[in-house]
């Protein structure tokens, strides 16, 4: 079995609470040793294996630090702080925790190339984040990382259930899409850390789509490795009707109830195994239709299989010319804008100018940024420019095939 390359994990908050919280540094690890408590006793074994029990006032001392510096959130040492620990001590967290046991069981390869931290979208999630990023790309962590990447969930809180569920786990699964298909496919999961409901998606997206997914529990002293089941998904409700799933997979894509009606195409079998891949959310008198998390996972598994799909179009309705603000531009811009549009009747219905701030990141391409087009132009003295393209397409993969369309074109200049 080939060893993964790259690790994805959920991250909860079991760090802060109860952990930092309610550490006691002049109780913990103290008194009698446990023995009818596994996880205590696991604990006191690792302690006692790293010599930190030895004398009586090491341990203190250095929680009454960690406790010290998560108060005062300086985050950078309280991840060196934790370093020094074992990093099976339950007191370092659910996820320091289960890849620690990845790594004992040899679930993981010696050489660990990356690991991205799915992180609430909460000011936890954030400190979290830099807190598990710092402790794993530490020189000294004995599961250390080559690189770490913290991505923030949007929407995935618990203050707004709405949010969460129309939103935040929506984007989990993008996020769990999205980087399987950046790496190949050569990815793992780690479903540990985060809300229950995070984990169940992280799980069955990692089951459609082949990845392997471990958990660890609080209270096991093990990691698991999913087994493989036969689980599919019948994707060909995907696959006959690509435009339809990818307009209902655009970020924030809701539909009141007329308007799922005229795109659902009117086979009755497929309706009834659509529909309730979609959720209704009331708003004032009516109702509004979304694709559900379950349904994201339909989608991300499909476009997982199908990494280069793109999709054309439909043509303009109408064109409205290019503009440009008041301002100095790169030689030959206006020019490059003029032709460009006259290059894409079909496609672009208007172009004008952005603002070119960031010289240093302005490259002659074209480029996808917040479901807008973006084009980038420099002259022969590598002065920028930026202007937005407003065209036909509805959704990413539309986008994605005019972007490739546009830089082919840019390529032939």
């Amino acid at each position: 079995m080939t060893l993964p390359g790259t690790l994805v994990c959920t991250v909860g908050t079991s760090l802060f609470y109860p952990n930092m919280k309610m550490l006691d540094p002049e109780k913990s690890y103290q008194g009698e040793r446990p023995v009818s408590d596994p996880t205590a006793v696991a604990d006191w074994d690792a302690l006692e294996k790293a010599g930190l029990l030895r004398d009586p006032n090491t341990m203190p001392r250095r929680l009454r630090e960690i406790k010290d510096a998560y108060e005062s959130s300086m985050y950078g040492r309280l991840a060196g702080l934790l370093v020094k620990l074992p990093p099976e001590l339950r007191l370092c967290g659910a996820e320091i925790n289960s890849i620690a046991a990845m790594v004992k069981k040899g679930f993981l390869p010696e050489n660990r190339q990356s690991l991205i931290l799915l992180v609430s979208d909460t000011t936890e999630g954030s400190a979290i984040g830099e807190i598990l990023s710092r402790y794993f790309e530490a020189s000294h962590c004995p599961i250390r990382f080559e690189r770490c990447e913290i991505e923030t969930v949007s929407g995935l809180q618990d203050e707004q259930p709405l949010l969460f569920q129309r939103e935040g786990l929506p984007n989990l699964v993008r996020l769990l899409g999205k980087h399987y298909r950046k790496w190949g496919g050569t990815i793992a999961i780690n479903a540990t850390g985060g809300y229950k409901a995070q984990i169940a998606l992280a799980v069955a997206f990692g089951q459609a789509a082949g990845s392997t997914v471990y958990y660890k529990h609080e209270r096991f002293d093990q990691i698991i490795r999913f087994p493989q089941i036969p689980f599919t998904l019948d994707l060909s409700l995907v696959e006959e009707h690509k435009k339809l799933w990818a307009d209902l997979a655009e970020p924030g894509a809701s539909f009141d109830r007329q308007t799922i009606n005229t795109l659902l195409p009117p086979d009755e079998n497929f309706r009834e195994q659509v529909l309730p891949l979609l959720e209704s959310i009331e708003e004032g008198p009516s109702s509004l239709y979304s694709l559900s998390a379950l349904g994201m996972v339909y989608w991300e598994t499909f476009l997982s299989k199908h990494p280069d799909l793109t999709l054309r179009p439909s043509k303009v309705s109408a064109r409205r010319g290019y503009r440009f603000r008041d301002d100095d531009y790169p030689i030959g811009f206006k020019e490059h804008v003029e032709r460009f549009y006259k290059a894409f009747p079909d496609y672009v219905s208007e172009c004008h100018s952005m603002p070119y701030d960031g010289q240093a990141a302005i490259e002659n391409t074209f480029y996808i940024y917040n479901k807008q087009i973006i084009g980038g132009y420099l002259d022969k003295d590598r002065f920028g420019a930026r202007f937005a393209v407003m065209s036909s397409a509805e959704n990413q993969l539309e986008r994605q095939w005019l972007v490739q369309e546009f830089n082919k074109w840019l390529q032939s200049r």
